[in-house]
């Protein structure tokens, strides 16, 4: 895992635990964890197909880039590959859970309790296992994701 993802995720929690009361940092912090799990996924996918030290090269760059919010819950909500997978389906499960409170804590509109504290807490330590799944992957499991993210399969 890189550096910033877990510094994303470290200033989500902090961002609660020093403002516990505040809504804006609840709703960030929801937000943050979001992106960190989202860059994890990325990086994981990135990694796969370009191995090296190189994450400064354009190539890196396009292929990190290449996944959208969209296309990442429509891969795991398919009847497919990452469905029929246990692994691959509960990382899914719990990043589209992640993503659906990231929407509510970016777009609801202003007013208290959107997010409570002890969901900002749940959703922070949603993404901290997300990155440890990802990082106990197989090898396989970890192809088979950044195939199915970066080259979903053609509509019938």
């Amino acid at each position: 895992m890189t550096a910033m993802v877990l510094q994303m995720l470290d200033q989500a929690a902090e961002l609660i635990e020093r403002n516990p009361g505040s809504s804006a940092a609840k709703r960030r912090a929801v937000s943050g964890a979001y992106y960190a799990a989202f860059h994890a996924v990325m990086q994981l996918c990135a990694d796969e197909i370009l191995p090296g030290p190189d994450a400064a090269s354009a190539e890196f760059e396009r292929v990190y880039r290449q996944i959208d919010h969209g296309p990442l819950k429509q891969a795991f909500v398919s009847d497919g590959t990452l469905k029929r997978n246990s692994a691959l389906r509960q990382i899914g499960d719990d990043i589209i859970r992640l993503q659906d409170a990231r929407k509510l804590a970016d777009y609801a509109p202003p007013r208290p309790n959107v997010v409570t504290l002890a969901k900002a807490r749940e959703h922070v330590e949603r993404a901290r296992e997300i990155l440890s799944r990802l990082a106990s992957l197989t090898a396989q499991n970890r192809r088979t994701l950044a195939l199915n993210l970066l080259f979903p399969p053609r509509k019938k």
